[in-house]
């Protein structure tokens, strides 16, 4: 910004000289700005007020020279006065770099985050986008989403997909170790010997019912109930389905920091 002035004992030419150089430095400035700015950023009241006191200063400059005073005609409390204008105004100007770089920086995180959310739905890795928000300079990036970066998250259709022959492992296992409940006669027999499953969500604990209703909430997309119903799974089946658990629990969780990043830089 500009050096502080000293607009008495010095020649009143090279003050006004001193003053109209900041001006155009100011408007070089402003111009650029203009180019780079996120657009809902009016520098209209800084142009007017550059032209305004640019007016004020070529007035002071072609005031006639009062004999005998030597001073060009402009008083010492005028020249204070537009000191003081073009300090103002190079004060607001700094406002609005300011103002303009965080918004720059607001919209190229939105746009990384876009992105990473992208990549998800796709199951496609974002290193590209974590590298933006790293050097955003946001503070640190969850593990969460970070570590994942490289080769992404499972997407929900695939999860979605895969679930089927995961819920007949996991019940295969758990009738295997005799915890599945209900299992008498015949129909516990050919349930056993078929394979079958409940296909429609149904009431119960034990593993066929659970995995019923899991498979109808991812359905739905709603992972995280589907995961809370693996939960209640005997250890047999749950470990029988480990791999499909842990790529969701990779999603619900990369996906989880991904929403509270965005919402962090709309409360910033």
């Amino acid at each position: 910004m500009t050096a502080e002035m000293d607009c008495f004992g010095k020649n009143d030419v090279e003050i006004t000289n001193k003053l109209r150089n900041d001006l155009i430095t100011q408007q070089e400035r402003l111009s650029a700005l203009e180019t780079t700015m996120a657009p809902a950023t009016d520098l209209t009241p800084l142009e007017t007020q550059l032209v305004a006191i640019a007016d004020r200063i070529t007035a002071l400059e072609e005031r006639p020279v009062v004999v005998g005073t030597g001073d060009g005609g402009a008083s010492a409390a005028e020249l204070e006065t537009l000191r003081s204008s073009v300090a103002a105004l190079l004060s607001n100007a700094k406002s609005v770099e300011q103002a303009t770089a965080d918004s720059a920086k607001a919209a190229a995180a939105q746009t990384a985050i876009t992105k990473i959310v992208s990549a998800m739905d796709a199951g496609q890795p974002f290193p590209d986008a974590i590298s933006i928000l790293e050097g955003l300079d946001l503070g640190e990036i969850d593990p969460a989403l970070r570590d994942v970066a490289a080769d992404g998250v499972a997407s929900l259709n695939t999860l979605q997909n895969d679930f089927p022959d995961q819920a007949r492992a996991a019940l295969a296992a758990a009738r295997a170790s005799g915890v599945e409940d209900g299992q008498q006669g015949l129909g516990g027999f050919l349930k056993r010997s078929l394979g079958a499953r409940s296909v429609a969500p149904r009431e119960g604990d034990d593993p066929d019912a659970v995995l019923s209703r899991a498979e109808a909430a991812i359905n739905t997309g709603d992972l995280t109930s589907t995961l809370i119903e693996l939960d209640t799974l005997p250890e047999e089946a749950q470990a029988a389905i480990a791999d499909w658990r842990a790529a969701a629990d990779a999603r619900v969780a990369a996906r989880a920091a991904t929403d509270a990043l965005a919402q962090r830089l709309t409360a910033d």
